[in-house]
């Protein structure tokens, strides 16, 4: 199961970004025609944070927009919330002291051992989760999920991606 990061949602969100069109495509298939795919709500809090910042963006979204797009993405019966359980905090703590994991990195931390823990694969923009080994991630739009500790996938044709 696919548990997508905050920036995947942040780009498929923003217009104004330049990497909007793809991966909007990329969520979409995701929630409309994708497999179950997982949502923590700890990914959707940081998506309301970022796009409602006014430093971040010269526009940014209001926050009832923003919320209700976090909402809607928790509506597909397909979605399964994905929350740190029982294991969680020992996967965490060990994910810290083993890779000195301080400042912005430790909410990636807290995220990579949310998904270790469901057994899911983390689909991120974002390469710092490289560094977390038994972490099952992948760019979403550079290869399919699985791979195992960061390893991006070559790229493939998605046929959700085209026009076909």
């Amino acid at each position: 199961m696919i548990v997508p990061d905050v920036n995947v949602l942040v780009y498929a969100h923003r217009e104004d970004m330049d990497e909007h069109g793809p991966y909007r495509e990329w969520l979409d298939w995701l929630v409309n025609a994708g497999p179950a795919y997982g949502m923590s709500e700890m990914v959707l809090s940081s998506f309301v944070r970022i796009v409602t910042n006014r430093r971040t963006f010269r526009e940014p979204t209001e926050t009832r927009q923003a919320l209700a797009s976090a909402a809607r993405l928790l509506e597909p019966p397909q979605c399964v919330p994905v929350r740190p359980g029982p294991r969680h905090w020992e996967i965490f703590d060990g994910l810290c002291r083993r890779h000195a994991v301080a400042s912005k990195l430790v909410a990636d931390a807290y995220l990579a051992a949310i998904v270790m823990e469901a057994g899911c694969d983390l689909a991120t923009a974002d390469r710092d989760f490289a560094r977390f080994e038994g972490l099952r991630w992948h760019h979403p739009l550079a290869g399919r999920p699985g791979g195992e500790g960061g390893v991006v996938m070559e790229p493939r044709r998605r046929p959700w991606l085209t026009s076909d």
